[in-house]
């Protein structure tokens, strides 16, 4: 990643002088993928950690870290929007940015849990062997009671998300959403990057994810959001609209 934020030009230079979004590219994919990759092994010992952590965990510690790991979540998305909206008249025009971050990097995540198939770490102390798993397409794994083979992508079968855990979507909105404010309010980058940490590092103690679920998680919303924003895609979709 290149967290210079020198002004660039993009397809909508008139909606973006603050700043210019991170630029991770493929090769900082590769590298994201690879760190994932040495993370796989150490994922069970990781989260076995952190099971015995958030066994201390007090209520309201516990709380603060399931609130904070809602940072890109709908409910931000819907209060930073409202903020913009009324405080800075000037940008409401990056919010369709914003709504086309989110979208195409929800679809972009939906995708690849179904195509991935990794089941989550509650089937650990079951399944030693759920660290390592990982269904692809063409894979099952036991659910329900009485246990039924299902396939990541059969949502039709009551698979809920449980073979989802990679990449965490939770992280890939955090990184998404910190794309967005990083690019129109550069102030803010030192704030954004943090909170990427922190949802990743709720994400995992909390028992939802493993580590390279939140490390890929984080590189695919950095990555998207990087590819609209650079674009202008909502910006785009936006002005063909008012055309109209």
């Amino acid at each position: 990643m290149d967290a210079d934020y020198t002004p660039e030009e993009t397809d909508h230079p008139d909606l973006a002088p603050e700043g210019s979004p991170p630029k991770i590219g493929w090769k900082g994919m590769l590298v994201v993928l690879g760190v994932a990759g040495l993370l796989i092994p150490m994922d069970a010992m990781i989260a076995h950690g952190a099971r015995w952590a958030r066994s201390g965990l007090g209520g309201d510690i516990r709380r603060e870290l399931e609130m904070l790991q809602q940072y890109g979540a709908i409910g931000s998305l819907v209060i930073i929007a409202a903020v913009v909206w009324l405080a800075d008249p000037e940008r409401r025009a990056r919010l369709a940015d914003l709504a086309a971050v989110a979208a195409i990097n929800g679809l972009t995540l939906l995708f690849l849990k179904m195509a991935i198939g990794r089941p989550r770490p509650r089937f650990l102390p079951d399944d030693p062997g759920a660290a390592t798993t990982f269904l692809t397409p063409f894979g099952t794994y036991p659910l329900g009671d009485p246990p039924v083979e299902r396939h990541a992508w059969e949502v039709w079968g009551g698979i809920s998300s449980h073979l989802w855990s990679m990449p965490s979507n939770h992280t890939a909105a955090a990184a998404a959403l910190s794309v967005w404010l990083m690019t129109v309010y550069p102030r803010l980058r030192p704030l954004a990057w943090t909170m990427i940490g922190v949802v990743a590092f709720c994400r995992v103690i909390l028992g939802a994810h493993y580590a390279s679920d939140v490390v890929v998680g984080a590189g695919v919303g950095v990555l998207v959001a990087s590819w609209v924003m650079h674009r202008g895609i909502g910006a785009g979709v936006l002005e063909r609209f008012s055309k109209g």
